[in-house]
């Protein structure tokens, strides 16, 4: 299974590495435009912010956890299946967003004198490691399923490329169970991190920094 995980990565590292560049885009364009976006960026984060308030005020591991896994699973299954109704352009469009968002964040956090280095490191990186890389995974498949589905219609009015079509669909339609599995275990392990240890290392290691991300968005 491993080896055949491994195969599946390595034929749509294409796709992977079009999701890394994307969320990079991202990221870069909500950092050196976050004036600019900050309303709209705001308005984006209204039901992130209100999940947020809903795990601090209950303040249970284990309500954290399912919040952060249910919401990621969604947010995955979403990227992979709107993909094929929007020929890619929905999980395309997403790790975009999402990486402005995460460029925001940390403008707006460096503006308030709060190192984005101590952000990633403590806050972001423990579990983001395994969470960006299965949304950013889910997303490439997404955007091949979008792809593929563009290619289908295509070869309705090209009889030549049909069958070559229809082997691609197929190859990873035999693949997705096995791909879903495997983000849906990458967001178990991220969330379960994020519920348990980000909390500690934050606490830990940002100290004071933490009343000050508390009073941006007030």
């Amino acid at each position: 299974m491993i080896q055949r995980l491994g195969n599946i990565v390595r034929q749509n590292k294409r796709y992977i590495w079009i999701g890394v560049a994307l969320m990079l885009l991202g990221v870069f364009f909500g950092y050196t435009n976050a004036e600019a976006i900050k309303q709209l960026a705001k308005q984006m984060m209204d039901s992130i912010q209100r999940i947020a308030r809903d795990i601090s005020e209950t303040n249970n591991p284990l309500y954290t956890f399912w919040v952060i896994f249910e919401n990621n699973v969604m947010a995955a299954f979403s990227m992979v299946g709107l993909g094929i109704f929007f020929f890619g352009l929905y999980p395309a469009l997403g790790l975009f967003t999402n990486g402005i968002l995460l460029g925001f964040l940390l403008k707006v956090y460096a503006s308030g004198g709060v190192s984005p280095l101590k952000i990633l490191v403590a806050g972001i990186l423990p579990h983001g490691i395994i969470e960006l890389s299965a949304i950013i995974f889910a997303s490439a498949i997404g955007i091949k399923l979008g792809v593929l589905t563009y290619d289908w219609i295509v070869s309705l009015f090209v009889r030549e490329r049909r069958s070559a079509v229809k082997a691609r669909f197929s190859e990873l339609l035999r693949d997705l169970p096995l791909i879903v599995g495997t983000i849906v275990v990458m967001l178990f392990l991220a969330a379960v991190i994020e519920s348990t240890v980000t909390p500690l290392l934050i606490q830990n290691f940002m100290g004071q920094d933490l009343d000050i991300m508390k009073q941006v968005f007030k």
